[in-house]
């Protein structure tokens, strides 16, 4: 029975205490509600552990404000079919429904703590009230991914900023236990470099490199950067259309300035265009 206020609350347990039923005293204890946060915290000494809540909950309220009352009601609708679907063991409509959420509308789910956030930047930043409670775990911040230089040659045949957009997002898949998704994307990381290269990706480092039988140089750490591999993919793509097609160098041009950041996609097509012919 719940009631308006603790005061009414208290007079209706005290007034069943002092009524036996047929005889026999009545043990009434109020009914403590959820209270700080999604998970109670329990008592030390306790055999119980924290109460799951029951009804998810949005953990950002400000990200509430930059959605329609229409996606709202899609998003809550989509939450509820997905958890349909669960109670069923449909756990391949349940994870279709989790996608949709992830990719339509940007949203995020702790299933273990009945929350959910809409996401500006693909679930990097999470918020507040999840990471109090969790902490350094599930969706705790992992240190960024570190590219570990090689050779010159090697380097340029892979796009830095392709291949840490691949890991973040596998990173994510991965915290969702959605590990199909983060396995395609691992390999797709894997095998980004142009020609028969690879990259070796190394988990509890964090760190990857463009796999070869000799070791990475110290000395080119220090020495290359981003910026340096992109102004080095520029200079060869116009090296190889002045030498083979220099009717197309200011085409060439315009592309690389209409698309800054491709610079290594463009690289790559040119080098299987003229490259590959001479083979």
């Amino acid at each position: 029975v719940q009631f308006e206020t603790t005061d009414m609350a208290e007079n209706a347990i005290r007034i069943m205490r002092e009524h036996p039923l047929e005889g026999s005293q009545l043990y009434v204890r109020p009914d403590v509600q959820e209270r700080e946060g999604p998970m109670t915290k329990f008592m030390p000494g306790s055999k119980r552990g924290p109460t799951v809540p029951s009804k998810w909950k949005c953990a950002d309220e400000d990200a509430l404000e930059e959605l329609s009352d229409r996606q709202y009601r899609e998003i809550r609708s989509l939450i509820k079919a997905r958890d349909d679907a669960r109670r069923r063991r449909n756990y391949a409509d349940a994870d279709a429904i989790r996608d949709d959420l992830k990719f339509e509308f940007g949203v995020f789910m702790d299933d273990r703590l009945k929350l959910w956030w809409p996401s500006q930047d693909g679930g990097r930043t999470v918020p507040e009230m999840v990471s109090d409670i969790k902490g350094d775990g599930r969706w705790g911040n992992a240190k960024p991914w570190r590219q570990i230089p090689t050779t010159p040659d090697n380097d340029l045949s892979v796009d830095p900023n392709l291949v840490e957009g691949l890991l973040k997002q596998r990173d994510m898949a991965r915290k969702e236990k959605d590990f199909p998704t983060a396995d395609a994307l691992l390999e797709q990381a894997r095998t980004s470099p142009i020609g028969d290269l690879t990259l070796r990706i190394h988990d509890e480092s964090r760190t990857w490199r463009v796999w070869t039988e000799e070791p990475p140089t110290q000395r080119r750490r220090a020495e290359k950067g981003p910026e340096d591999a992109r102004e080095d993919a520029i200079r060869e793509c116009l090296q190889l259309v002045d030498e083979h097609a220099p009717n197309k160098k200011e085409e060439t041009i315009r592309m690389l300035k209409q698309f800054p950041g491709r610079e290594f996609g463009i690289l790559k097509k040119l080098r299987q265009r003229f490259l590959k012919s001479q083979a």
